[in-house]
Parts: C-alpha cells; sequence; structure tokens
C-alpha cells in the first residue's frame, strides 16, 4: 500500500533498546484504545519471523555470532562513503541560498558506520535514525496519547471481501494493492476541500450489508491531495475524526505532500509563503485509530524507498511482524544516507530550513504553471483550482462543450465516448511533446464516472518549459474540441 519501504518508530511498549527513541513530552498522556478487533483473520494471531525473534532474545548482551548468516564487515568492498550535500541556512539567518558540506561515513568509526549500514539491521531501522523520526514526529504532530510508534496496512486491517473507503479519485497504487487482497474500494464524493464528511457519513449510516461488512478503513490523503490537489481544512479534518470515532473507523493517512506549503496563488503578483497550521490526523487522534503514513520521496528523493508509519503500539506490531518476513528492513545505504543528512548535518532545525526553502521552490513553480494555465488554456473548456500544498493541479474539462455532446447525450450512457476522448487529448499532448495523466487512472472502477479531467503536476519539468509545454496541452484540447474553439 506504500510508496516505499517503511520504517518505524517505537514505543514505550517496545523492547528497552529501543525506549531511548521515546520523547518525555508523552508523560500523562493517555494509552491508545485497543484496536486489536480490527486486525484481520490472517494477521490476528501472526507474530513475525520465528529467526528474528531468536535475536531479539540476546537483549544487547555481546556474544559469539556462530547462529545468524551474515557475513563479517571484512567481506564488503567499501571502506568509507563521502557524500556532498546541501545545507539550508536557518530561518532567522539573513543569508540566500544554500550551502554545501561534505562528510564521510567510514566502515568502523562512529555508532552508526558502514559496517552495520551495509549489514542486515534491526527491522524497525536503524536506531539512530529511528529516534530522529521519533523526535520529528513529537515536535510536529505530537500524538494526543502516549504509546504510539513511528514504522501494508490493508494486509493487516481487511479480510478478503471487506471494502475501503477513500477519495472519489485517489493514488492508484492503493487501489490496486487492494484489489490484490482481494478488497473493494468505495470512492466518497470530493469538493474543493477534498473528502466530503457528509457523504462519508451517509455511506456509513445507509450501508447494504447485502454488500458486505460495514468498512471499517478510511485511505485518506489530507494534505494536497493526489490526485485532485486538495487540502482537508482543520474543520474538514475534525469533522472527519468525529465521523471515524462514531463508527469506529480506522483511517489510514497517507500524507507525503504535508510539508509542501505554497500558500494561496495571487495571480497578478508573488504568492505568499502565508498558510495555515493545518494539524495532521494523527495530531487529532485521541484513541490510536489513526495510521500515518510518511515519506521522504517527496521531500527528499523517491530513490531512497524510505518512509515512515506513526501508529499505535499494537498496530506497530504488526507491522514490524509482517516486515519481517518481506522487505525483512529499509535498505543500509538509504538509511546511512538520511542519518549523516538528518541526525549529523541538518538536525532539525536545519530539516525545517530545508522544508521551509523546498516549499518555497515549489510555490515558484506552482505559480509559473498556473500563469501559463491561464494564458494558454481554453477556459470556457478548462477549469482548475490552485492548490496551496502538494505538486497537483487537476483540470476539469467541460464535456458538455464537446461537439458530439450537442445533442445533449447524457455523460452516464457514454463512458466508452469520454473515455475515448480523454485517450485522444492525451495522445494530441503526446504528439505535441507534453505528457498528463488522464483523470480516470484514479477513480476506483478506472473509469470517467461522467466526468474528464487530466492530472497536471509542476514537480518534474524545468520551469522554463511550462510555457511550451501547457500551450501543447491546450493546442491538444482545441484540436479535441475544435468544433467550438475557432
Amino acid at each position: 500500500m506504500t510508496r516505499s519501504t517503511v520504517s518505524s518508530v517505537h514505543s514505550t511498549t517496545q523492547p528497552s533498546s529501543l525506549r531511548s527513541t521515546v520523547s518525555s513530552n508523552r508523560n500523562g498522556k493517555p494509552q491508545s484504545k485497543s484496536m486489536k478487533h480490527h486486525f484481520s483473520t490472517e494477521s490476528k494471531d501472526f507474530s513475525g519471523s520465528s529467526l528474528k525473534k531468536l535475536g531479539s532474545r540476546l537483549h544487547g548482551r555481546k556474544v559469539i555470532p556462530l547462529g545468524t548468516g551474515r557475513p563479517t564487515a571484512d567481506f564488503y568492498p567499501w571502506e568509507f562513503l563521502t557524500i556532498r550535500g546541501m545545507v539550508p541556512h536557518p530561518p532567522a539567518s539573513s543569508a540566500t541560498g544554500l550551502d554545501t558540506a561534505e562528510y564521510t561515513i567510514t566502515k568502523h568509526d562512529s555508532t552508526y558506520n558502514l559496517s552495520n549500514g551495509l549489514n542486515y539491521g534491526p527491522t524497525v531501522g536503524s536506531p539512530s535514525l529511528v529516534r530522529f523520526l521519533t523526535e520529528h514526529v513529537e515536535i510536529m504532530h505530537r500524538p494526543p496519547y502516549a504509546d504510539w510508534s513511528v514504522k501494508i496496512a490493508f494486509r493487516i486491517f481487511c479480510n478478503r471481501g471487506d471494502t475501503v473507503l477513500a477519495e472519489r479519485f485517489t493514488y492508484p497504487g492503493a487501489i490496486e494493492g487492494a484489489k490484490l487482497l482481494g478488497l473493494a474500494f468505495e470512492g466518497v464524493e470530493m469538493d474543493v476541500e477534498g473528502l466530503q464528511p457528509e457523504a462519508l457519513q451517509r455511506i456509513l449510516r445507509q450501508w447494504d450489508l447485502s454488500r458486505g461488512p460495514k468498512p471499517h478503513v478510511l485511505y485518506t490523503i489530507p494534505t494536497g491531495q493526489n490526485p485532485t490537489g486538495a487540502t482537508q481544512s482543520t474543520e474538514r479534518r475534525q469533522a472527519i475524526y468525529d465521523i471515524a470515532e462514531e463508527h469506529d473507523l480506522i483511517i489510514i493517512e497517507d500524507d507525503p505532500y504535508y510539508f509542501l506549503r505554497m500558500g494561496a496563488y495571487q495571480s497578478n503578483q508573488e504568492s505568499t509563503a502565508e498558510t495555515s497550521d493545518l494539524p495532521s490526523c494523527l495530531s487529532l487522534d485521541r484513541s490510536g485509530r489513526v495510521v500515518r503514513l510518511d515519506s521522504a520521496a517527496k521531500i527528499l528523493a523517491p530513490g531512497l524507498r524510505a518512509g515512515w508509519v506513526t501508529a499505535s503500539a499494537q498496530i506497530i506490531e504488526k507491522f514490524v511482524a509482517y516486515q519481517e518476513i518481506t522487505t525483512v528492513e529499509v535498505n543500509g545505504p538509504s538509511q546511512l544516507m538520511l542519518w549523516s543528512l538528518l541526525g549529523q548535518t541538518w538536525g532539525h532545525q536545519g530539516f525545517t530550513s530545508w522544508l521551509n526553502h523546498i516549499s518555497s521552490a515549489y510555490r515558484t513553480r506552482r505559480d509559473a504553471l498556473l500563469r501559463a494555465c491561464d494564458q494558454y488554456l481554453p477556459r470556457d473548456i478548462c477549469t482548475w483550482d490552485p492548490p496551496e500544498y502538494g505538486m497537483f493541479l487537476w483540470l476539469r474539462l467541460n464535456w458538455a462543450k464537446h461537439p458530439l455532446f450537442r445533442n445533449n447525450m447524457e455523460p452516464v450512457e457514454s463512458e466508452d465516448l469520454l473515455s475515448e476522448i480523454a485517450e485522444k487529448i492525451n495522445n494530441n499532448a503526446v504528439e505535441n511533446g507534453v505528457q498528463v495523466t488522464k483523470g480516470l487512472l484514479f477513480a476506483p472502477n478506472q473509469k470517467p464516472n461522467g466526468e474528464l479531467q487530466f492530472r497536471l503536476t509542476f514537480a518534474a519539468a524545468p520551469a522554463e518549459e511550462f510555457e511550451q509545454a501547457v500551450k501543447a496541452l491546450g493546442d491538444a484540447v482545441r484540436q479535441e474540441f475544435s468544433a467550438i474553439c475557432d
């Protein structure tokens, strides 16, 4: 379900070797509610790898390793790794831009080095990196219960035949991963703020049990939503959480765009960095029903294939159990790179400065793309809402102005025709030299459902090519709607 291999940050209920990662700020907070009744039939009695458990019995004691199937560091052909990286200036600094710094990771020096980074390591991740991420979650989200942990999820919570609720348009990887497990996806209506609480409440209250068990898992992308770019307001997040409490829902908060904060778009002037202080679902979670997914992919680099999950300790135990027999752990070099950058070079203040830096860069890119849209897209056909977070722009096309619908043909009767129009525009755009993504790919049933949309991103292409790209897309739309765009 997640986009990358997952690490964990553990809580006070975990072994003593990991307890040092826990913040003292948890003192006085209540424990989470039991969520064990949500575990699937498969995961309920599954506790992980028996081989891994042999190592956990050592409790940190030094022993001669005749029982582990791993080579000594003497057989690793690397002696050191030197990395030159960026160092952002702190927020209070008057300096602009970025500095660079060089750091070297050796095979044996320091606590966390190549000898352990290139070896099999703890399933939950390197203690050094896990400690940093635990502190990061505490600083940014402050979960309101004590036994939370930072560490795929559908398999843990759902049985075959179950239905997962999600936004009407959502990340295709989640849809496809759920279908492989025999699960259905039910799309919940959206508006400019994302998932609508009223629609969620209606589905849950009116659920027909002949369709299968009432859903008990909600998968949501609350910030800079993929693909629509919508962001749930504080009030919207609280309303959704209250419904989850009422109906005993697990909320899977997939939030890789939370730190890409651009603020409101100003079409005639430079946009400001002002954004509302949005709470995460995790920070609203009184019960321990939120499973928060964070990723390095959007804020550092996707090739690291690293992310972290925060949830109650009882849920994290299941994540660890499954990871012990699947991916085993996040790859060592990625963890070394992350720890050297975050823990040894940047620190929490530096990490925050970096997030501010990339938010500013994304704001400049977003504004450039939106100005190009204003200039080159046919406004009588294309509409969009400027996103304040994330990296996506959701383009809606008025299919009713297409010549094939002049006779007031209902789109629900012409799903194949809408699919055909979307494919033609996509192909025309590629011929013109630009690639966009059809909106129907983000629907659970991968059908137009009476709508015609495309997803654009301002994250990948050079900003100086946005005008050329959007003009090419506008020409592709006009080519398909040619009878009414002359």
